[in-house]
């Protein structure tokens, strides 16, 4: 297998998922890199990316599920401090992983196309982390050696409406992109380059051919146009654990009697996190997810009843310090959270918890008296429970 290619099952001529997973971390030109240059537009060197693809692709391989295109194919690169293997879960086999520089992401992006090209019903799935600019409608996400390149340095990265405009001829008919970058602006960077330029991509535009079925791409971004993405120095990144959480459960339904996930779902639950202090913290309501066209198909179907996020209060907020909080299942106790275990930084917020799909009995006590009780079904998106005296 190619460097880049973590798993590869032959397909037979069958229907099957390709991913490409991309996390860029180090970039030896960026300030606290190796060979610094004199103005990299205050971008830095990032701890999260390559723990956010190393995450997503461990989910790829061991719980991403959709019968009618199983997963196929993964390759995976990454640009990281102290590089290790990545360990394929299902196999246990450890793979060196190509370092994330804009030719071998070129190179694993023809790969990944001709993967992709050899059916119809064929899924793509593009996952990038790592740091992004955009001016408009254009986007550039930053190869590990950005500025590499004096004279042009966006030949050192990738144009990512290049990408997705390329990807029109290639026979997969569902195509997903994840792109956890920020789309704030950059002088440095696009308007630099003169005229329009964004960065280098191995496809060449065209029209779809006639004779293959429409085309279905969505680009989900970690952020609206313009704005900065976060993430927490050496963790999977907010947008990306929105995205596995949302995945667990969180944006599934069962309208078929099955838990699905669907693209528009996945929309509304990572939104959700996104909004909500007990995840997001200080930025909540801030960074804001959003897609670019949305055609609403199944892209994931749960294994196990889905993972719920339950938000728990007394009817004043006030209340919440001093409540004991207990969850019931069946009679028997679930979670359970004690006076003196309060956000100290939010000591009068909801109590925050994630439940599977069910039936539950809710209760907090205030002092030795004051009993508040609630019974509901936790089922996706979220659940708020309310409690109040019987």
């Amino acid at each position: 297998m190619a460097g880049s290619v973590v798993h590869l099952e032959e397909g037979a001529g069958l229907p099957r998922t390709h991913a490409l997973v991309i996390g860029v971390g180090k970039y030896p030109h960026l300030a606290g890199g190796e060979a610094p240059v004199a103005d990299s537009d205050g971008m830095r060197q990032l701890s999260s990316p390559p723990v956010s693809a190393r995450t997503l692709a461990d989910w790829l391989l061991a719980k991403y599920n959709d019968p009618r295109r199983p997963l196929g194919s993964l390759a995976l690169l990454l640009s990281e401090e102290q590089p290790t293997p990545f360990e394929n879960p299902r196999t246990k086999t450890p793979h060196d992983v190509d370092v994330a520089t804009i030719d071998n992401i070129l190179t694993a992006i023809t790969d990944w196309y001709d993967r992709g090209n050899t059916h119809v019903d064929n899924r793509l799935i593009f996952y990038f982390c790592g740091h992004g600019v955009s001016q408009g409608e254009d986007m550039a996400l930053l190869a590990a050696d950005i500025f590499d390149d004096e004279h042009n340095p966006l030949n050192c990265a990738l144009d990512f409406a290049g990408l997705m405009n390329g990807l029109a001829r290639c026979r997969a008919s569902q195509q997903v992109f994840f792109v956890d970058a920020c789309r704030s602006n950059s002088d440095v960077l696009i308007e630099s380059s003169g005229t329009r330029f964004a960065g280098r991509s191995p496809l060449g535009a065209g029209a779809r051919p006639l004779d293959l079925p429409r085309r279905f791409h969505i680009p989900y971004y970690a952020t609206l146009a313009g704005d900065r993405s976060h993430a927490r120095p050496g963790q999977v990144s907010l947008f990306t654990e929105a995205l596995l959480k949302s995945l667990a459960g969180a944006a599934s339904d069962d309208p078929e009697g099955d838990w699905r996930v669907n693209t528009s779902g996945l929309l509304e639950a990572i939104d959700h996190f996104m909004h909500q202090p007990q995840f997001a913290g200080a930025v909540a309501g801030v960074q804001v997810p959003s897609v670019g066209e949305l055609p609403v198909f199944v892209l994931h179907e749960l294994a196990e009843l889905p993972v719920v996020p339950v938000y728990v209060s007394c009817g004043r907020a006030e209340d919440n310090a001093e409540a004991e909080f207990v969850c019931r299942e069946g009679g028997q106790e679930r979670r359970r959270r004690a006076p003196g275990d309060v956000d100290e930084a939010d000591p009068k917020g909801e109590w925050a918890i994630e439940l599977h799909f069910g039936n539950y009995d809710f209760e907090a006590r205030l002092g030795d008296h004051d009993v508040l009780t609630k019974s509901v079904t936790v089922r996706p998106v979220f659940r708020r429970v309310q409690l109040v005296k019987p």
